[in-house]
């Protein structure tokens, strides 16, 4: 599985001082995920160290690699 950014995704990732390791292990391991569609999720967790609340990630699923559409801080489910 490879991951692969979209140039808006790098674009917040750097404007938000999210790293690719911050990105990878909310994917691979996180708090939660919202599907949006059959391939599309948003996948979120509380990364220790960060003052801001939740990450988000947006990805799609496509060919077995893993798309990043965006990036979000002080992401919040809401109910």
């Amino acid at each position: 599985m490879e991951f692969r950014y979209s140039t808006h995704a790098v674009d917040r990732m750097i404007q938000r001082q999210i790293s690719t390791v911050e990105v990878e292990e909310i994917l691979i391991n996180p708090d939660g995920l919202i599907r949006q569609s059959r391939d599309k999720v948003v996948a979120f967790k509380k990364i220790e160290g960060r003052s801001d609340n939740s990450l988000a990630v947006v990805a799609v699923e496509r060919d077995g690699n893993i798309d990043v559409v965006t990036v979000m801080v002080n992401f919040e489910v809401r109910k």
